[in-house]
């Protein structure tokens, strides 16, 4: 089962504006009447309850909203560009690949988040047209949509998790109470990857994941490791079965318990249910195995079979009554507050000087503005030049030493100083 995946998404591009002018009988010096581009479509994840796994990400991985239209004559604003929405299992965690920061943790069902802005689109030369400046024959290009390489990984792998040494018969168990068929074998480390199944009870069900059997030394990386533990944190309720025929019951218990405190204490928090298996192979040894194991632990351990579903119904009931309980405490805790990642400030700009007679701006607007226009179309540098005078990156310039004839960067555009 896929369980971590990177993908690329990017926003639509915004549509491009338009150079038009009013042309109607009777209706002399009609002026400029280009009209705007649509903004670009944006691309969201969404967590779903009817998604297990990332599978659906395995042979596609980039997604691309839909780019904005052209303005037309006639103020005809362009058409925005639809969004797309990729559906991720609920408790799925969003990184950026580049930073490693955390986008999003979509621990809610039906909780959404924009990965990918869409581009603006690019203004018709209707919106430049000023008392002094009538008949601008200049537009904006549409922005392209924001791109970004994402890393998907499921926590909230299933309501139980299954948790055991290896060999304990948790694939056995999973087969026979769901409709999973994971990989059966006598030896060790059968599971190199999640199982997930569903289990009805009567009108409800679970989701249960057996999970890659654990070792000593596994909160350290040893045997499957950490690929383990990772899932292990965000189940509901862990079942923790123990092999019938173990000579210290006890100590496979502990080892497993220890290795679980030492990735992340918080765990032992997590609602726990203990079952001795295979009783089928031997009756009087399970029971003294559960016997050994409530004694230490001071609680009820079942008695299972996975051949002949001896306390099958039984444990998988418990369950689902332990699931009920921990999904009405979660809907009655607040979610842990998440960073908030905004859009920079678009006041702010700062000018630096980057090598002899050279000067980059920085700063969302101005970068952003140069960037759309289409400094090839007559004007369109004039245009730039009474908008930096305008929000007093001009004056920057000039106090940082800016000449005429030096290169000013915005971005990935250069241009010629004028000022």
């Amino acid at each position: 089962m896929l369980d971590a995946i990177e993908i690329h998404v990017q926003g639509g591009n915004g549509g491009h504006g338009m150079v038009s002018y009013h042309r109607e009988k009777f209706v002399p010096q009609g002026g400029p009447d280009g009209g705007d581009g649509g903004r670009g479509g944006r691309v969201y994840l969404r967590a779903v309850d009817d998604v297990y796994t990332l599978e659906q990400y395995r042979s596609k991985k980039k997604f691309k909203a839909v780019n904005g239209g052209n303005g037309g004559p006639n103020l005809r604003h362009g058409a925005n560009g639809a969004d797309i929405y990729l559906d991720v299992p609920t408790g799925t965690v969003v990184h950026d690949v580049e930073t490693g920061d955390l986008i999003a943790d979509l621990e809610t069902l039906g909780q959404e988040v924009i990965i990918a802005f869409g581009g603006r689109g690019g203004w018709g030369n209707k919106r430049f047209a000023t008392a002094t400046n009538k008949t601008p024959g200049y537009s904006q290009k549409g922005q392209d949509g924001e791109e970004v390489d994402i890393r998907l990984e499921l926590r909230m792998l299933a309501d139980v998790g299954l948790i055991g040494l290896p060999n304990a018969g948790k694939s056995t168990f999973l087969a026979a109470v769901s409709n999973a068929k994971p990989k059966i074998a006598n030896y060790p480390f059968t599971t190199l990857e999640p199982m997930l199944g569903v289990v009805n009870v009567g009108y409800e069900r679970f989701t249960l994941a057996d999970l890659p059997g654990l070792v000593e030394g596994a909160s350290e990386g040893y045997g499957l490791g950490f690929e383990f533990l990772k899932h292990i944190r965000r189940c509901r309720v862990l079942l923790h079965v123990v092999d019938c025929s173990s000579p210290d019951p006890v100590t496979d218990y502990e080892l497993i318990e220890t290795e679980l405190r030492a990735y992340d204490p918080k765990l032992d928090d997590v609602a726990r249910v203990v079952a001795v298996t295979k009783a089928d192979l031997a009756p009087e040894m399970a029971e003294d195995s559960a016997a050994i194991l409530s004694g230490h632990l001071g609680k009820k351990v079942w008695v299972v079979s996975a051949e002949s579903q001896q306390g099958a119904e039984e444990l998988t009931a418990e369950l689902m009554a332990l699931v009920n309980i921990e999904k009405a405490r979660a809907a009655a805790t607040p979610p842990e507050d998440l960073p908030v990642l905004r859009p920079p400030s678009e006041e702010r700009f700062t000018v630096v000087r980057a090598g002899e007679r050279r000067y980059l701006v920085e700063g969302y607007r101005p970068v952003t503005f140069v960037q759309m226009m289409d400094t090839g179309m007559a004007g369109a540098q004039d245009e730039i030049i009474r908008r930096l005078e305008r929000w007093g990156i001009a004056k920057a310039l000039r106090q940082a030493g800016a000449e005429r004839g030096d290169t000013i960067v915005f971005g990935e555009v250069e241009l010629t100083w004028e000022g």
